[in-house]
């Protein structure tokens, strides 16, 4: 089955490249990221719709963080999504208990226009422990796009998927509180909960090729 694999916000496809080498499988850029060709999208919704209009058979998704969000929303709008697999998902980012702490969010904001390099660069400390090998994102597109996923929410709708998911969580996530994951395993039906003793990017401290392939 073909896989798709998402990042999260401030790294790139990159972040996957202990990935590369699996079969039938993609790795996408999101807008203003990375070597992306799609700054047209400023939304979660419309890089959702491009990403459906792409997809013709049947599909694994691979979603970290923003990515996941991404993920849920592309397989509300495509039946050729046959199985997902969520990172550090949070169906509401602005929410103490199902993402980070508002107060923290509005803190991040604020140092991200004042030093958008430096506070990407602490951002990707934090999440994973390391700064990868990933360019910098475009600052007002990016901004843009983490804008829309602080507003989003998706409580209400992950009672619609359907299909095969798998819900991978760090139990040392420092992003998305680990709640996240109990929350989202209970609204999807078909769900498969996991949880590490890591940080908010798991499959970079362990291997999850046998959850992406099975």
């Amino acid at each position: 089955m073909k896989k798709v694999f998402i990042h999260g916000w401030g790294f790139s496809k990159n972040v996957w490249k202990d990935y590369f080498y699996l079969d039938d499988a993609q790795f996408i850029d999101l807008p203003f990221h990375g070597d992306s060709k799609t700054s047209e999208f400023t939304t979660l919704d419309s890089f959702a719709g491009y990403l459906s209009e792409k997809i013709d058979e049947p599909t694994t998704l691979i979603g970290w963080s923003i990515g996941a969000t991404i993920s849920v929303l592309t397989a509300l709008k495509n039946p050729h999504v046959k199985k997902l697999i969520l990172i550090g998902f949070s169906p509401k980012f602005n929410d103490e208990k199902l993402g980070s702490s508002p107060s923290s969010i509005k803190a991040f904001m604020i140092n991200l226009k004042k030093d958008f390099e430096k506070t990407v660069k602490n951002f990707r400390i934090t999440s994973i422990e390391n700064d990868p090998s990933c360019r910098l994102p475009e600052k007002e597109g990016s901004t843009l796009l983490l804008n829309d996923f602080i507003e989003a929410d998706l409580t209400d709708r992950l009672q619609e998927i359907k299909c095969e998911t798998h819900i991978l969580h760090g139990i040392k996530d420092k992003i998305v509180n680990k709640e996240a994951a109990f929350f989202t395993h209970s609204r999807i039906e078909k769900s498969q909960l996991y949880l590490f003793d890591s940080h908010h990017g798991p499959f970079l401290e362990r291997d999850i090729t046998e959850i992406v392939c099975q």
